[in-house]
Parts: C-alpha cells; sequence; structure tokens
C-alpha cells in the first residue's frame, strides 16, 4: 500500500469515528429532550378550555367551556381552572373556540346597585338597536311624541332625550312582530317588523319615564354613547310650534 492510499484509508476511519460521534450526541440530546418531555407530561394540571365562540360582554358559562389538561410546567395562574369561577362573568371581548381561558378574557357582569331597577322594553330592531348596542353598552334613550288636539287645544310634537347614558344590562334575541300582535323568536338578522328585548338598570324615576315612553310615545330609540360626559350638554327637548287654527 502506497502512501497516498494509506492516507485514504486513515481519512475513512476519522470519518466513520466522527459520524459515530455525531450519531451517538444526537441520540443523546433526544433522549435528554424526551425525558425532559415526559417529566413534564408526567405532571398535569386541569384549566378550562372555551370550546364554542363567545360574544363580547355574553356570560361564560359551564355550556361553553370544558375542562381539559395541559403539563403543570407549562401553566400559571392566570388560566381558569373552576368552573365556579365563571359565576357572573362576562367576556371582555369575543372569545373563539379553543382558547384557553385566562382571567384577564372576563369581566364582571353588569349588576344593579340599590336602589336600581331592572326593567325590559321592546325596541325596534332596525332603526333602534341595528346591531350595535350590546350588554354593557352606554345609551341615550330618545322617545317622539305626536301632536293631539284635545279641547281645541293643540300639543306640539316633539322629540325628547327621556334617559341620559344609561346602562344596557341585556340586548335579547329577535323578535318577529306578527300582524296581531304576538312576538316570536326571529332567525336570521333584524328586520322591518322585528324588535329587540332591551333590558336596563334604572333608578326608579327614570323606570317611570321609560315605561310612559314605551306605553305612549310613536317610537322610542336608543343612541350609543361614547367617552365621558359631552363637554357641552346638549338639548333635551325639540318640539314643533302648534301653528294658529290648526
Amino acid at each position: 500500500m502506497n502512501p497516498r492510499q494509506r492516507r485514504g484509508v486513515l481519512l475513512m476511519i476519522l470519518a466513520a469515528l466522527g459520524a459515530v460521534f455525531v450519531f451517538v450526541t444526537v441520540v443523546g440530546y433526544v433522549g435528554k429532550v424526551q425525558a425532559d418531555a415526559d417529566a413534564a407530561v408526567g405532571e398535569m394540571t386541569t384549566i378550562l378550555q372555551v370550546q364554542s365562540n363567545v360574544e363580547a360582554f355574553q356570560p361564560v358559562t359551564a355550556a361553553s367551556v370544558r375542562q381539559t389538561q395541559i403539563p403543570k410546567k407549562w401553566a400559571n395562574s392566570a388560566f381558569v381552572t373552576n368552573i365556579a369561577d365563571l359565576q357572573g362573568k362576562v367576556a371582555a371581548g369575543s372569545i373563539p373556540a379553543g382558547a384557553y381561558l385566562q382571567q384577564g378574557m372576563m369581566l364582571d357582569a353588569p349588576s344593579l346597585r340599590p336602589g336600581q331597577r331592572e326593567i325590559a322594553i321592546m325596541i325596534d330592531a332596525e332603526t333602534g338597536v341595528a346591531g350595535k348596542v350590546m350588554n354593557g353598552s352606554i345609551v341615550d334613550v330618545y322617545a317622539s311624541f305626536e301632536s293631539t288636539q284635545n279641547g281645541g287645544r293643540v300639543t306640539a310634537a316633539c322629540a325628547v332625550r327621556i334617559l341620559n347614558r344609561v346602562q344596557v344590562i341585556n340586548v335579547g334575541q329577535v323578535q318577529a312582530i306578527t300582524p296581531d300582535g304576538k312576538q316570536q323568536p326571529q332567525t336570521g338578522r333584524a328586520s322591518s317588523g322585528s324588535a329587540l328585548p332591551v333590558t336596563f338598570a334604572l333608578t326608579s324615576n327614570d323606570t317611570l319615564k321609560l315605561t310612559y315612553a314605551e306605553s305612549f310615545a310613536r317610537k322610542v330609540r336608543l343612541a350609543l354613547v361614547g367617552g365621558a360626559q359631552d363637554a357641552k350638554p346638549p338639548f333635551n327637548r325639540l318640539c314643533e310650534t302648534p301653528q294658529a287654527g290648526k
């Protein structure tokens, strides 16, 4: 065997030894990772996972979540682990199905303060809400009254803001209004001839104002309010001046 052949054999031996070393190193690393994974999986903890989409400000109920297990090593105190913790909670924003439920995803549901009344009225689904008012929204309530004539005296037609910055507790399911005045659930989007039950948290005086408006106003509308108090107080009433002889 000449010197060139000996060098070739030596290089082949070194390459084989290097390959064996790399193989042993990789096998050892994979084994260590697998051992760590097995150790982590060995300790599991139970958390709650959302199993159906929950819209913003909708209640987070036991029916909308399921219990699932993840390695304890990957869990932290922000995860919700107990179904009892859902009591009185609503979604702070839209929660997609499959998300692991955490404390920051939920808010306390709106509740009545001392002296408040909970009252629900039917609001025109197309022009009164239009899909933008939801649970927890702050709204103004407007009512429009037609002109009337009583004993020769004409009362002006008026649009009145009867309630200022009140809280919506709940927006119910769209109801179709049948020709005989009955209500029945409606599927799909709101349309003409449908209405929504909207529940408010009000003082006793405001409850009376809303009841009067629902009973006698031609139309009751909601206006979504944003931001802090108005810099300049808005008009609360706009009336048509009756014309003489009418």
